[in-house]
Parts: structure tokens; C-alpha cells; sequence
């Protein structure tokens, strides 16, 4: 890197910024976005039926739930 072009950070980060778009050219790369995304989903989904419990017939949400105390119940806690 030289120090009398004061381009230079501008130029590495356009150089970076076009390999990582033609990165996302490659088909396998495309295809572990695509599945990527459907575990992601599948996961959101999976979370959301675990986020309901049953009070007197009535389905509640554990995230809607006022809580007082923190639990691993609590939405801001639990990370999968």
C-alpha cells in the first residue's frame, strides 16, 4: 500500500466489493444461499410453535407473557 495515494482505502474496498459480488455468481454458492435460507425458515417456524403453551383451552405465547423475572423462556434470553 502506498502512502501517497490517498485513494487507496477507496480502491481496496471497490476491489473487495466486486469479488464478493462475483462470488455470488457461483451456483454453488447460489444453492447454499437458496438452503440456507429454507433452514432459516424452518427454524422461525419451529420456534414459533415453541413459543405457545395452553391456560384454561386458551393458547398463549411465552413472548407475550408478562414476566417479572428473566428465564430461559424469555425471548431476549434464549438464543438458538
Amino acid at each position: 500500500m502506498s502512502a501517497d495515494d490517498p485513494n487507496q482505502a477507496n480502491k481496496n474496498y471497490n476491489k473487495r466489493l466486486a469479488q464478493e459480488y462475483a462470488e455470488l455468481e457461483d451456483p454453488l454458492v447460489k444453492a447454499q444461499m437458496l438452503l440456507d435460507h429454507w433452514w432459516q425458515s424452518r427454524r422461525d417456524f419451529e420456534e414459533e410453535l415453541d413459543d405457545t403453551y395452553m391456560v384454561g383451552g386458551f393458547q398463549e405465547r411465552w413472548s407475550q407473557t408478562p414476566s417479572y423475572t428473566k428465564s430461559t423462556r424469555d425471548r431476549d434470553w434464549r438464543v438458538r
